[in-house]
């Protein structure tokens, strides 16, 4: 029998696939790397969170007295600084001094020879020459500087003033200066008042002028600190303002246990202040640190519980037996990923090829 091939064979169909691609894995990895971010990071910052410690301190009632203060600081500026010149040049015959000689008003400090004659410069007040640069044979112009010299008058400092504050500033007021070259305090007033404020961040600043007298040793743009009281409460009995509670009106401190002593502390829990004396307190003027506390149950050396409150943190997350917080087993559908040895610590998108061919370090 004889047999024919056909002469239009149906073609054979194959069987088809989806074909997962290097690029199509490598986005997989990086996607479930920020679904994993986004579900594990979350519960780690949750399971930290911020207690609360309150002990107890014992302290002491005082006697004294509290102060509203406006303080600032600066550089120093002197009163009467001048600089002198010559009118017409020449050549300098003689000097008499040096840079930080005490000169009087008067003093003759340098002679300037010209061919009209001769030039005295003289000191315009009592005070020291904080620069002469000037020696005998040189050749000073016409207007050149020959000397400067500050005044023993004093010194001057610019105060920023806040807007709440202005209002109980005067001129002539009291100001208490500390200057860091030299020490001790030292007592000056307030000889200007700018009534035009300076806008800044929200609020307006006003500027004043202290001054204060003649300090040896002091010079010109050294730092210094002003204060100036501007209320005082007198003399009373002074509590730390950590140590009154409140209770609707009324204002009160606890009386220490029995038996305790200055400078004891006293977790909470371990003390109950159901059981201890509870003074009501009128309260006065603060500092901010101590309040002024009126009461007849209260004298000087009286101990008193002062709280104390701090924070810490506690719970910062938890860590697998390797440390850190697991790896790729632990994702949602992550287990069994095999990547073979494909280095994704080295991994750069900018290495992936058109149409998903092989990745460096990455085998098929």
């Amino acid at each position: 029998m004889k047999t024919t091939a056909n002469p239009n064979p149906k073609p054979v169909a194959k069987k088809t696939g989806f074909k997962y691609t290097k690029p199509v894995i490598i986005a997989a990895v990086i996607l479930a790397v920020i679904i994993a971010a986004a579900i594990v990071l979350p519960q780690i910052f949750k399971s930290a969170s911020a207690a609360k410690i309150t002990t107890y301190q014992v302290d002491e009632v005082t006697y004294g007295n509290v102060s509203a203060t406006v303080s600032g600081s600066g550089t120093l500026t002197p009163i009467t600084q001048e600089t002198l010149t010559s009118s017409y040049g020449g050549e300098v015959s003689s000097v008499s001094f040096s840079a930080g000689s005490e000169v009087a008003a008067g003093d003759v400090l340098a002679v300037i020879t010209n061919d009209r004659g001769s030039e005295e410069i003289t000191s315009p007040c009592d005070g020291i020459l904080i620069e002469f640069p000037i020696k005998a044979g040189d050749q000073v112009a016409a207007g050149g500087s020959v000397a400067m010299v500050m005044g023993k008058d004093g010194f001057t400092m610019g105060i920023a003033v806040d807007e709440l504050n202005i209002s109980s500033i005067a001129l002539g007021q009291e100001v208490s200066f500390t200057i860091d070259a030299v020490s001790g305090n030292y007592t000056g007033s307030v000889t200007e008042i700018s009534y035009n404020g300076s806008a800044s961040g929200g609020t307006t600043a006003y500027q004043i002028t202290a001054t204060v007298e003649y300090v040896t040793g002091v010079y010109p743009g050294m730092s210094a600190s002003a204060e100036i009281i501007t209320e005082n409460s007198g003399d009373g009995l002074l509590v730390p303002v950590d140590a009154v509670g409140t209770s609707g009106d009324e204002n009160y401190v606890y009386l220490a246990p029995s038996g305790a002593q200055l400078g004891d502390s006293y977790q909470e829990g371990k003390i109950d202040l159901n059981k201890l004396t509870r003074v009501t307190v009128e309260t006065g003027m603060s500092d901010g640190s101590y309040i002024m506390a009126q009461s007849d149950q209260l004298t000087q050396g009286s101990l008193i519980l002062v709280t104390q409150v701090t924070s810490t943190l506690t719970g910062a997350g938890t860590e697998n037996e390797n440390g850190g917080f697991g790896g790729m087993n632990g994702l949602p559908g992550g287990g069994g990923m095999d990547f073979g040895e494909f280095d994704f610590s080295n991994f750069d998108p900018g290495q992936m090829p058109p149409g998903g061919g092989d990745f460096p370090g990455m085998s098929n």
